[in-house]
């Protein structure tokens, strides 16, 4: 093997096994985003819930009308029980985008009061619930 083919192999075992070292520093686990958890501390991205008039928009997208103010909520779908308190909770007065919920088939609940659990994502175009649960809590919405 020439010297050439040989410095050619070594770099390029040494660069195939190079993520394998630093997940091996990193108490096994690999480097990549595969293995990022959510943010934590004061930049923590919120997990929410809210109760809103769900309505489809322009292309494709799904939007909370009538939504109350989201507050902090736990993980986990909406329970039964979650789903009857939410309807005793009045509509309120915002407009949320809601993404991740194709899913969920949201067309289902079209024009239902819904009640909606998600990360929390605000913006300078808005905010957005990114949905991990969505539930019915009255088949029809009316303030």
């Amino acid at each position: 093997m020439s010297p050439s083919r040989f410095l050619f192999g070594a770099l390029a075992l040494s660069v195939v096994c190079a993520p394998v070292t630093v997940g091996a520093q990193r108490g096994g686990r690999g480097a990549g985003a595969e293995f990022a958890g959510p943010p934590q501390g004061p930049n923590d991205i919120p997990l929410v819930e809210t109760v809103g008039c769900l309505s489809d928009g322009p292309n494709g997208t799904w939007n909370l009308s009538s939504a109350a103010e989201p507050s902090r909520s736990t993980q986990g779908f909406s329970k039964a029980e979650d789903a009857l308190k939410a309807d005793a909770r009045p509509l309120g007065s915002q407009q949320i985008r809601l993404i991740g919920l194709t899913e969920m088939h949201p067309e289902e609940h079209r024009g239902h009061k819904v009640l909606v659990k998600g990360m929390l994502i605000k913006d300078t175009t808005g905010q957005r619930i990114n949905l991990t649960s969505l539930t019915t809590v009255n088949q029809t919405c009316v303030k």
